[in-house]
């Protein structure tokens, strides 16, 4: 007489199913940091950084212009490291098939992943920090205000800093796992880096202020004037938009990137929709109040 044999997976204590899931963020951390598309734009950062000491420079008259690039190398091409990432774990089915987790649980570790980004971008932050405390930004002449704690208090100056720069660095990545998980084919990422650099294009404006800015996912919080030859003389905070605030908004927008890669599969729906209502209803208050 012969006893049949079950495929199912024995349930796995929580104690069990942390540590898995703590094993699968550190090796999808590593993935990222090594990543060539991570580690050229960490490369070209460190340049710019040394570069920038050897000078003796602080930010000049726009202290907070270098979170543009912090965006930029790691924000926008995390977009496209974390695509890549979820995509390729997407097409080794036959392996994601040995690992006893849910796919929804390869997702999330990938979001934690994500915080690689984030990591750089707030050292990148603090070197900004460093510099203009070495070497203080004044406008030109020094009585125009510039957008540092010589002339705004730190609840601007922080909040502009780490939304413009840490945050968009972690934005960039979720959004990437979100589109890779609803549209899992090679030329999404190039449409989704295409959107988001648009839309903040077309949020822009040649004159000072503008609080349409706020709509963009990755809104510019600082605007620059030019003297009679083109040259920057002093920096403000866009008129209209609380940067505290704003802080709060792109966190919340963050967050949301995370709900929505992970409703793509069907595991926890209804406390996933209950966190997306919270988020949304939290995005919403960010926003008014940044416009107040």
């Amino acid at each position: 007489m012969t006893t049949g044999l079950t495929h199912a997976v024995a349930p796995r204590s929580p104690v069990a199913e942390r540590a898995t899931f703590r094993a699968l963020a550190r090796a999808d951390a590593r993935r990222y940091a090594r990543h060539p598309l991570f580690l050229v734009p960490c490369a070209i950062l460190v340049a710019l950084i040394f570069a920038n000491a050897i000078d003796r420079k602080g930010g000049g008259t726009n202290p907070l212009v270098d979170t543009m690039t912090i965006a930029l190398f790691l924000g926008v091409f995390g977009l496209v490291v974390a695509h890549r990432l979820t995509t390729s774990l997407l097409r080794t089915r036959e392996l994601v098939g040995t690992v006893p987790v849910e796919r929804q649980e390869r997702t999330a570790s990938l979001c934690v992943a994500c915080l690689v980004s984030a990591a750089a971008g707030l050292v990148a932050a603090s070197y900004l920090l460093v510099a203009n405390a070495l070497w203080p930004p004044n406008g030109q002449p020094s009585s125009l205000p510039v957008t540092w704690f010589s002339d705004y208090p730190a609840s601007d100056v922080l909040p502009a800093l780490l939304a413009m720069g840490p945050v968009a660095a972690l934005g960039g990545p979720l959004l990437g796992v979100a589109v890779a998980r609803w549209a899992p084919f090679r030329g999404s990422a190039l449409l989704g880096v295409v959107v988001l650099v648009v839309a903040t294009a077309m949020m822009e404006s040649d004159e000072p202020g503008g609080r349409e800015r706020l709509v963009s996912a990755w809104p510019v919080l600082i605007d620059e004037h030019v003297d009679g030859n083109g040259n920057v003389v002093s920096t403000t905070f866009t008129s209209g938009i609380e940067p505290i605030w704003a802080l709060g908004w792109v966190l919340c927008l963050c967050g949301l990137a995370v709900v929505a890669a992970l409703l793509r599969d069907p595991g926890h729906r209804r406390r996933l929709l209950i966190a997306g209502g919270a988020l949304t209803g939290a995005a919403a208050a960010c926003f008014v109040l940044a416009l107040s």
